[in-house]
């Protein structure tokens, strides 16, 4: 019985999130489809340390998700790995992704999730993102999660951001904010800094939001 409530644990937390903050009440269908196919492809591909569905709930699906009301417009998920956060976000906020990565076979669960869950409004990108910046490519929001430090990670998301986009920053409450010669080098400033706890969990985040000038 322990065992079974620990691997419902999870779920439970991210459903009452979910229904607390969207009123599709079949989001939580689409999770489960996206769960199997994520154990279907980390059991062959290694996208991820996470191997049990209580982790992935929370440290995928919830991690992913609780920003989700800086995102806007077209988005661009930096370094997405295996679709993280921008596979939920798509899911639950129907804007339209691009998951970036520069390591191809990390992107396989995203391209099956289109392919077999129908989720159209992301497309994965085999690319770094300095090359796809050199093509022209602008988005409204960008956001990284676990990259590199904030001052890199600026570095490669910053011109792929328009003019008053902005960057979405996943980080731990250990981060500090990019220096200012670096904010000055990649034209954002911070407009705002958010610590908090993923619900129901004692994991503590920060999220930082630059905004592109």
């Amino acid at each position: 019985m322990t065992d079974l409530i620990d691997k419902e644990y999870g779920k439970n937390v991210f459903s009452d999130f979910l229904l607390e903050n969207f009123s599709d009440e079949t989001l939580i269908n689409k999770f489960e489809a996206l769960t199997k196919l994520y154990f279907e492809v980390n059991s062959v591909i290694n996208i991820s340390a996470i191997r049990t569905e209580s982790d992935v709930y929370i440290k995928h699906y919830l991690d992913s998700i609780y920003p989700y009301k800086y995102f806007s417009g077209r988005c661009c998920d930096v370094g997405c790995g295996g679709g993280f956060p921008c596979l939920p976000l798509a899911i639950v906020t129907g804007l339209e992704f691009v998951g970036l990565d520069s390591i191809g076979k990390k992107l396989t669960l995203i391209n099956r999730c289109v392919k077999e869950m129908g989720l159209n409004n992301i497309t994965a990108v085999h690319s770094r993102a300095e090359d796809l910046a050199k093509q022209g490519e602008l988005f409204d929001t960008i956001s990284a999660r676990a990259v590199s430090d904030v001052d890199k990670t600026l570095s490669y998301c910053a011109p792929l951001a328009k003019k008053g986009g902005k960057i979405v920053l996943y980080k731990t409450q250990n981060d500090n904010p990019a220096q200012n010669s670096t904010q000055a080098k990649v034209k954002v400033r911070l407009i705002e800094s958010k610590d908090y706890t993923l619900l129901n969990t004692d994991i503590q985040r920060r999220v930082f939001i630059y905004e592109k000038l």
